[in-house]
Formats: C-alpha cells, structure tokens, sequence
C-alpha cells in the first residue's frame, strides 16, 4: 500500500524522467524541424495511396524523435533537404559532446561538409540550367515576346519602352488577328489590357502623389528692413519725426520654374529607342534567371538534369580542381615567408644588441 506522499513522489520522478527524455532543444533546431515537415518531397512514413495526409505536427514529432534518437541517422536521413545555414545550424548546435555510442561526430562533420559542398554545386547547376532553359525561351519566342513581357512587367515595361512609343506603334501593338481568335481569346485580350491600364494608372498616380509629399516647400525670404540712417533725410534733426524714404517689405518668395520633361516619342531617336528595349529585355532575362518570375514553375527547370551542359559542367570541375590545388600550394609557400620573415626579425635584433655593446663603442 502506498502513501500520498510517495505518490506524489512517484509522479514528480515520472515527471523527471519525461523532462529528460525531452529537453527543450534550441530554436535554431526546432526551426529545422519546422522546415522539414513543410517540405513535401520528405516521406516521414509509408502511405497507401488513400491513407490521410500526415499532419505537419505529427511530421515535425517524426523529425524530433529521429533526431533525439540518433543524431547521425537523422542527418544521413534529412541533411540532403537543409539549406546552408540550416546545416551550419546544426553543426554548431547539434555536432558536439556528449554523443552516443553509436553516433561518431567526425562522421557527421564529413556529411555536414559533404552536403554544403554539393548545396554549392547544386546552386552552380541550377543557373546553369535556367540558362539553358531561357536560351530555348527566346528561341521558341513567345514566353519573351513584348507582349508576355509587358504583361509579367508593366511598370517596367512603361518606364523603359511604352512611354516612348507612338499612338500608330501602340495601336500596332495591341492589335491581333482577330479573324482568328476565338470569343474567349478576345475577351481575354480585352480584359488583359484593361487590367494593364489600371495598374498603370495607379502606378503613375502614386509616382506623383510621392513627387507632391517629397517636393520641398519653398521658404519665405528674410524681412529686409531700412536702417535708421537711411530713413532720415538731409538736414532732419534727431527730435524731428522720421520720414522713411522706403518701408520695410518682404520680399515675396517665387517658386522654381519647373521644368517640363520631354518624354515625347519624336524626341527621341531610333538609335536610343532601341537601346532602352534591349535594357528592358536584359533586365527581363536577369529577372529570369534570379527566379523572380512568381508565375513560372522553376522546379520544372532547377530539377530537369536534360537541361545540363556537359561542356560546363566539366569545365566547372575543371576549375574547382585547379583553384583547390592553387590553394594547397599557397599554404606552404605562406609558411615559407613567415618563416623567412620570422628569421630576419631575430637576425636584426641580434645585430642591433651586438652594435649596442660596451666592448664596440668608441
């Protein structure tokens, strides 16, 4: 028969033991665990295919309990799905004593450095495969033709090519065929270039809403008043009543005259026409290549190894082979000098004790 108080006592050590079996981990590491149950390329456990999808809770209990269990298994399992920062994370956080029997931290340290160097090299492909991707893009034309570029950038497109075009140039440009465009082609036209306007309308009335707000009030002149002297006049005398020969005034503050831009399609040249469309295009294409198109499915091309040049992929390794050796060879050469250097150092202080020394002076 057991007492209250070793009840109590019962359940304060069950309550220990659960505190220890679950610490309180840093955030940095449940971040990390947050992180890889809303990745849905993880399969936490097997499924059939009319099984419920697992709830991210349940998913970052499965993360948790794989990492409190072996630290090792847990970063062959999921290191290949953390980013940089979250490998270094772990690194500091996770890598270190005490460890378990069965886990080897020099083991884990060659899968941290191994899944940061292949991060490296998969950032390295995947540029080289949006390249490749945007080559085929402006062959086939459409994706980067002036209309689809004007639609995924209007406010860029207005500031750099719109603006300068004549109404017959956008007329041309807005027009199609429409002999041969179905009725929900042509309202779909409609309501593009309806949508166009309006954002452009409220871009430009936000511009100059912020030229109005920012625009320097000008100030006021400071009062010019007439000195006492000038006021009095020849052959007045000091008790005679001053008559001014000019009244105070302030000078009234002109606004700068403002000068109108000329933004007129006729005031600028073919040659410089041109040249801001090809700026427009280039700018497009970095926006391509930095993955800062919301509407294209980058996974498609980042994931597609049909998309790799093995031309530049041999190169690249190529470089990465040299740049490492050009490393190895730097380090002994650097010892070298400091040794040198360090040699020199002490052959100049004994030379100066030795010329400092009673038995040579004079």
């Amino acid at each position: 028969m057991t007492t209250g108080g070793e009840a109590e006592e019962g359940d304060e050590s069950q309550g220990n033991v659960s505190t220890c079996q679950n610490p309180e981990l840093p955030a940095e590491l449940t971040d990390i665990f947050k992180s890889l149950a809303e990745n849905q390329n993880i399969v936490f456990k097997s499924q059939q295919i009319d099984d419920p999808e697992i709830p991210i809770a349940e998913k970052q209990q499965i993360a948790r309990e794989s990492f409190e269990k072996n630290r090792e298994t847990f970063l062959i399992r999921f290191g290949g799905y953390l980013n940089v920062r979250q490998l270094s994370s772990f690194q500091e956080l996770a890598v270190r004593e005490p460890h378990k029997p069965d886990e080897s931290l020099e083991e884990m340290c060659l899968l941290l450095e191994d899944f940061k160097r292949k991060l490296s090299t998969r950032s390295v492909c995947i540029k080289n495969r949006r390249y490749q991707a945007m080559q085929q893009l402006l062959e086939k034309g459409e994706y980067f033709s002036e209309h689809e570029m004007m639609q995924r950038a209007p406010d860029l497109y207005q500031d750099l090519v719109g603006q300068y075009l004549t109404e017959a140039e956008k007329k041309e440009r807005d027009s199609y065929d429409v002999r041969n465009t179905s009725f929900s082609g042509i309202l779909m036209h409609s309501l593009e270039k309806q949508q166009r306007d309006e954002l452009l309308a409220e871009t430009q009335q936000e511009k100059v809403e912020e030229e109005v707000t920012s625009a320097p009030v000008p100030s006021a002149l400071p009062e010019f008043e007439v000195p006492l002297a000038c006021r009095k006049q020849w052959g007045a005398f000091d008790d005679d009543e001053p008559i001014a020969c000019s009244t105070s005034r302030v000078a009234e503050a002109r606004p700068p005259a403002k000068i109108e831009q000329i933004s007129t399609p006729e005031f600028y040249n073919p040659g410089e026409r041109k040249l801001l469309r090809h700026e427009f295009l280039s700018m497009m294409k970095e926006r391509f290549l930095g993955g800062e198109e919301k509407d294209f499915d980058y996974t498609a091309v980042d994931d597609n190894a049909q998309l790799d040049d093995l031309k530049q992929i041999e190169q690249d390794e190529e470089d990465a082979y040299f740049k490492d050796s050009d490393d190895e060879e730097e380090l002994p050469e650097q010892a070298n000098e400091s040794k040198e250097s360090s040699e020199e150092d002490e052959l100049d202080i004994y030379m100066r004790h030795l010329s400092n020394h009673h038995s040579l002076q004079n």
